[in-house]
C-alpha cells in the first residue's frame, strides 16, 4: 500500500509539471527575464542587470506556470488596443 501511494504520488507531480510547462513557463521566463534586466539595469548597471536577468526568469517562469494552470490571461494579450477602423470601399 505505502509503495502504491508513493508511485502515484512522483506520477501526479509529473503529470502535473508537464501541464504546467505546457501552459506558460517559457512565455513566463521570457517576459521574466526581459524586466529583470531591464530593471536591473536601471538600478545597478550590467550586474545588476545580470541577476535581475536570472532573477526574474526563474520568477517569471513559475508566475507563468501557475497563471497557465489556473487558466488567467497573461498580461501580453491587448485587450485594452482600439479597435480597427473600417475601410469604406
Amino acid at each position: 500500500m505505502k509503495m502504491l501511494w508513493i508511485a502515484s504520488s512522483v506520477l501526479a507531480a509529473l503529470v502535473m509539471t508537464v501541464a504546467a510547462s505546457a501552459q506558460g513557463v517559457v512565455s513566463g521566463a521570457q517576459q521574466g527575464a526581459s524586466q529583470g534586466v531591464k530593471e536591473g539595469n536601471k538600478a545597478a548597471g550590467p550586474v545588476g542587470g545580470v541577476v535581475g536577468g536570472a532573477v526574474g526568469t526563474g520568477v517569471g517562469a513559475v508566475t507563468g506556470g501557475v497563471q497557465g494552470v489556473l487558466g488567467t490571461p497573461s498580461k501580453s494579450s491587448n485587450s485594452k488596443s482600439k479597435p480597427k477602423k473600417q475601410q469604406i470601399q
